[in-house]
């Protein structure tokens, strides 16, 4: 239990710190930059990814919050995760038409910045709302070796879980 515990406080943190320290070494480095930078496809990039860091952080959150009260996700949880799942494939969206429209006026350089961060955003969009993408633990690895997918994403899953609760 202690380990389960253990476990949600480390994703949520992590996520969490992610969201702001990310940008922060980003932009540490954007300074030091002698060519002209492409602010705004960066600084969009980075902001897609906070968003999505932020809602796995608050999604661990809750998680660790309704294990150790032993109740069940907010009501409010469903409503607003699928509003986030949706505004994410909006923003990735948002996100490519501004590289696309400015593609040609900017560095490599600027695209290799913009496509790795926006690489990341579709990867966790994926790991939290369809699959299981980090196996980082020795039963993670059982599962994928035993059963030879990926695993369903546990948010994927709580929010199954909640809409059948609600109908």
């Amino acid at each position: 239990m202690q380990a389960i515990q253990g476990r949600m406080k480390y994703l949520r943190n992590a996520e969490g710190f992610c969201a702001f320290f990310l940008p922060l070494v980003f932009w540490l480095d954007w300074r030091k930059s002698v060519d002209p930078v492409a602010w705004d496809l960066r600084i969009a990039a980075t902001v897609a990814m906070s968003y999505i860091l932020l809602q796995g952080a608050l999604y661990w959150h809750l998680k660790l919050q309704a294990f150790t009260l032993h109740q069940p996700l907010p009501v409010w949880f469903q409503p607003l995760y699928k509003f986030f799942k949706y505004s994410n494939v909006i923003a990735i969206a948002a996100v490519l038409g501004l590289v696309a429209s400015r593609y040609a006026a900017v560095t490599g350089e600027d695209l290799g910045w913009a496509a790795c961060v926006m690489a990341l955003v579709v990867a966790e969009q994926i790991n939290y709302y369809h699959y299981r993408l980090m196996y980082d633990t020795r039963g993670a690895f059982a599962y994928l070796r035993r059963h030879g997918r990926l695993r369903v994403a546990a948010l994927a899953l709580d929010l199954k879980r909640s809409q059948n609760n609600s109908a």
